[in-house]
C-alpha cells in the first residue's frame, strides 16, 4: 500500500506538485522522510509536518481486522450448498462452488481401480 500515489491520499494539488518536484510521488516516499526534510520541501511547519505524516500513513495502512472477524466472514459466506473447490475464480464462476448433489463419485478412485487392479494388497 506504500506504493499508493499522494494524488489520491487527499492532499492539496499544490503540496503534491511542491513534492513532485523532489521525486516524492508514492506514499513510501514520503514515509521515508524526516520531519524535517518534509519542513524543507513543503514550507510547512513542524506541526503541518505532523498532521500530513499521521493522513498520509492513515491513507496507505490497509483495514485493521481481527482473526475473529475474519473467521466469522469466511462462516458466513459459506454456503451448505455449495463445496468449494478452493480455487476462488472457479467458485466465482460456479456461484459458490460444486453444488453438493452433482458429485455422485470420486474420478481419483476410479482411475486407480482400472489402472491398479492388483492393489488388493
Amino acid at each position: 500500500m506504500g506504493s499508493k500515489k499522494l494524488k489520491r491520499v487527499g492532499l492539496s494539488q499544490e503540496l503534491c506538485d511542491r513534492l513532485s518536484r523532489h521525486q516524492i510521488l508514492t506514499c513510501q516516499d514520503f514515509l521515508c522522510l524526516s520531519p524535517l526534510e518534509l519542513m524543507k520541501m513543503t514550507g510547512l511547519s513542524y506541526q503541518g509536518v505532523h498532521e500530513l505524516l499521521c493522513m498520509v500513513s492513515r491513507a496507505c495502512a490497509p483495514k485493521m481486522q481481527t482473526a475473529y472477524g475474519i473467521k466469522a466472514q469466511r462462516s458466513a459466506d459459506f454456503s451448505p450448498a455449495f463445496l468449494s473447490t478452493t480455487l476462488s475464480a472457479l467458485d466465482e464462476a460456479l456461484h459458490g462452488g460444486v453444488a453438493c448433489g452433482s458429485l455422485t463419485e470420486d474420478p481419483l478412485s476410479t482411475f486407480t481401480d482400472r489402472s491398479f487392479p492388483c492393489s488388493d494388497i
